[in-house]
């Protein structure tokens, strides 16, 4: 029997065949879509500074706010946990229309300047940190 054409004896050959087609097409789609869907994770969890060190080892987080005049935008505020000990972390402090960035108030002993808005803080232990704001004379 010939399998190549369709005929009497097999008339449903062509569609067994293109019906492969589609399984395979959908399965390389699927593969597609978990490969972008995996990449896109990997790219969100760098931007908000996930850890993805080795489990285990002390943590610690650190939670920041900040007075009128201002906000910390980087890394933003609120609390971000699970720092591992020993991590840099950049701190921004950016001042609104009028105002000026003062100091770094609260757990500072590991901020590398409390006088400069744009610094960082080595993580050491839980910190409490808060960036103060003064209007520009």
């Amino acid at each position: 029997m010939n399998y190549w054409k369709a005929n009497e004896k097999n008339p449903s050959y062509l569609r067994k065949r293109s019906m492969k087609i589609i399984l395979s097409s959908k399965r390389h789609h699927y593969l597609a879509r978990v490969s972008i869907f995996l990449v896109t994770v990997a790219l969100i969890a760098g931007m908000v500074g996930c850890d993805f060190s080795a489990p285990g080892g002390v943590r610690y987080s650190l939670s920041i706010s900040s007075t009128e005049g201002g906000s910390v935008t980087e890394p933003g505020e609120g609390a971000f946990p699970l720092y591992t000990e020993g991590r840099v972390v950049d701190l921004v402090a950016t001042p609104d229309s009028g105002y000026r960035f003062d100091e770094w108030t609260g757990d500072v002993g590991t901020i590398a300047d409390v006088e400069d808005a744009t610094t960082t803080i080595t993580m050491y232990g839980t910190y409490v940190i808060t960036a103060n704001f003064t209007l520009e004379k």
